[in-house]
């Protein structure tokens, strides 16, 4: 992406992205002008039709094309913010009951900054069940009804683990610094390693560092607190997790790329749907906003997933229905979740304004709780709502047509892989929108490989060349273009190609397209350790050689034995030599009598996981998983002594490079790790 995105903050982010995701409705990365006005009014601001015009004029900048891109409507979007448009979006902030407002100082502006009371209550009680259990945290324990005390308990870090929660034993509890007066220094290495454990899950986390949640800082707590939940709630909504989920799939004409490309919010619309249908209802829902605020797809939705047993004293849709008022029914829908222990996340009051956030939790967790799925080869399971739902997929199990040459139900089963995980979580942490949900679907239009490019090198991608919406009899061709282009930057910026073309990547080739999101990441994390190697590098750019130059020459001034010959050294799969490293730069932070001898696979990878976590914890911002370490997966390694290297350049007493040449161009490193190749599978 062209420009910085760190001067927008989580929520704000989450906001755009969740609103341009919305308006731009088949996923092309782009929103028509008549399309602006509706996105400007729903982030707040309510402009005259010639002003929006006028805006619209000044920004869409790259190809003058009556459309403005994501990149555009965030610059539109920060001009607004800092305008007069800004200072009444505030005074209108301020006047509604149901925010709270906090200011914060951005250089020598005032920032105002606001926080749903709703969704603070919600994530509060949330909390208070799901870590009633938790012994750490007791002494926190409640939090009050209305969640105010929630930010200042949150000054330690402790309450931070409710990340295992959302993804179970993503912190090692060995690492955290526990005890009721922690000094500042631990308490900050508490909250470090919880951002940087949630970053590497997909939450983005920019312009937050832990001096923000030691301060209590209200906005950007609530939407960290929003970001961990909701990759707990919706981790388990795909396929692979959901075999039953199929029966929302008929003879459908997409193909199973397409599907498997579903985010999770399209998935729980559709589940909705396909209950809706076989409840008789006409009702279809396309957000969980608008559509949900008048209560008769709840009233439904839970009718028909309740089980009977569970069911008595409940009041049916069509009592509810012919309640008037919008509370009243509301009420009685959460009376009815409250029948079966589900009536979380939301209050009548957030069902009728249609709190999009609230509503959306609310419905996934009724999703684990009761699905109401025929399992697949049950009956019933092909008699799916066939065209209904989001996405513009049909409903009920794929039958064996033309589409699906090739692929068999087992087709559904295949989780992504850890590399895939780690190459998505990477690229959504980084604020990409729309967010990537499946790799070989969401890259083939060409428009999140371009934002990768604009961050690695700013203003290599000429935008005039991108296609940034499709036409129907031409899109096919318009995609290809686009593939095409990104696999010519490719070469520009010295990766290795050969045997890639633009049709591999529409086509979703799985190994090639891989081969190229490795380099982009390999390509990402070199140039920012060039830029902060500065002087050190004589200009030069960063590669691996100079990385194990760095780390051998780190280790031996920290008095250590080891040493790295190569990201495939069988030496790395103990975790031993990640420690060590470690603890030459925050010397004392490993405690060795937690470190096991390595002799079995479970003592490796109980060492490599609590690597992982003192190098967040030390704040290094890795995304490779203890398994990479474990089975030595060269790329994964290489990245984890990068992000080391690099917290090494960040600290203030920076040890600089060994004094050995550093290449510009060269994509192998040291003991023949082929690293900047065009192979896509870890050796």
């Amino acid at each position: 992406m062209t420009s910085n995105v760190s001067d927008l903050l989580p929520e704000q982010m989450d906001e755009l992205v969740a609103t341009f995701e919305t308006l731009d409705s088949n996923g092309n990365g782009v929103i028509e002008f008549e399309e602006l006005q509706t996105a400007l009014e729903i982030c707040g601001f309510k402009m005259a039709r010639y002003q929006v015009r006028d805006l619209a004029e000044k920004y869409d900048v790259k190809q003058r094309d009556g459309i403005i891109d994501f990149e555009e409507f965030r610059a539109l979007y920060r001009e607004l913010r800092q305008s007069d448009f800004g200072s009444n979006l505030h005074r209108m902030v301020k006047s509604r009951s149901d925010l709270m407002t906090h200011g914060s100082k951005t250089g020598s502006n005032d920032v105002k900054h606001s926080v749903r009371l709703e969704e603070q209550v919600a994530f509060a009680d949330w909390l208070n069940k799901n870590l009633a259990a938790d012994e750490d945290c007791q002494r926190y324990l409640p939090f009050e009804e209305d969640g105010s005390d929630l930010y200042k308990k949150c000054d330690d870090g402790i309450i931070l683990k409710v990340i295992n929660i959302a993804s179970p034993d993503t912190i090692d509890e060995r690492v955290l610094n526990k005890g009721e007066k922690l000094s500042l220094f631990k308490r900050n290495e508490n909250i470090t390693l919880a951002l940087n454990s949630a970053q590497s899950l997909g939450c983005v986390v920019v312009s937050m560092g832990a001096s923000e949640v030691v301060a209590g800082t209200q906005h950007l707590i609530l939407g960290l607190l929003w970001q961990i939940i909701k990759v707990g709630l919706l981790a388990d909504v795909n396929l692979a997790a959901n075999s039953e989920l199929r029966a929302l799939f008929g003879t459908s004409e997409a193909s199973i790329e397409d599907i498997r490309s579903l985010a999770p919010e399209q998935l729980l619309m559709k589940w909705v749907n396909y209950h809706l249908e076989r409840a008789g209802s006409k009702r279809r829902i396309a957000n969980f906003s608008d559509d949900i605020k008048d209560s008769e797809a709840y009233a439904y939705l839970l009718q028909q997933i309740i089980p009977k047993e569970s069911g008595n004293g409940m009041h049916s849709a069509s009592d509810i229905l012919q309640q008037r008022e919008h509370q009243t029914r509301a009420e009685l829908v959460l009376q009815n979740a409250e029948l079966v222990d589900a009536r979380v996340f939301v209050q009548p009051s957030d069902i009728v304004a249609g709190n999009s956030n609230l509503n959306l939790a609310f419905v996934a967790n009724l999703f684990h709780k009761f699905p109401s799925l025929p399992e697949p080869g049950e009956d019933g399971a092909e008699d799916g709502a066939g065209g209904v739902g989001a996405g513009g997929v049909g409903a009920g199990p794929i039958g064996a047509d033309e589409n699906h040459a090739g692929f068999g139900a087992d087709a559904f089963l295949i989780d992504e892989t850890r590399e895939e995980k780690t190459y998505r979580n990477w690229m959504n942490s980084m604020g990409m929108a729309p967010r990537v949900n499946y790799l070989y679907t969401d890259l083939r239009s060409g428009l999140t490989l371009f934002h990768l490019y604009d961050l690695i090198r700013p203003g290599i991608v000429r935008w005039p060349r991108v296609h940034k919406t499709f036409h129907r009899m031409r899109e096919n061709f318009e995609r290809l273009e686009n593939c095409n282009y990104a696999v010519e930057l490719g070469r520009q910026v010295g990766f290795s190609l050969v045997g890639i073309g633009g049709e591999d990547l529409l086509e979703g080739n799985v190994t090639l397209t891989l081969a190229l999101v490795w380099q982009l990441m390999r390509a990402y994390t070199l140039a920012i350790l060039s830029k902060l190697a500065g002087s050190a590098a004589a200009g030069k750019r960063i590669d691996e050689r100079a990385i194990i130059a760095w780390a051998n020459q780190r280790l031996e001034r920290g008095g250590k034995s080891g040493r790295l010959a190569s990201f495939q050294d069988l030496a790395i799969a103990d975790a031993r030599l990640v420690l060590d490293l470690i603890d030459c730069l925050r010397p004392g932070s490993v405690n060795y009598a937690n470190v096991l001898e390595g002799t079995t696979e479970a003592e490796r990878l109980q060492n490599a996981k609590l690597a992982i976590n003192l190098g967040w914890r030390a704040g290094a911002k890795i995304y490779a998983l203890p398994e990479d370490i474990v089975e030595v997966k060269p790329k994964m390694v290489m990245t984890i002594f990068a992000c080391l290297m690099q917290l090494d350049f960040e600290s203030p007493a920076t040890v600089k490079l060994a004094a050995s040449p550093v290449s510009t161009t060269s994509n192998s490193s040291a003991g023949g790790d082929s690293l900047g190749s065009g192979s896509a599978s870890q050796q």
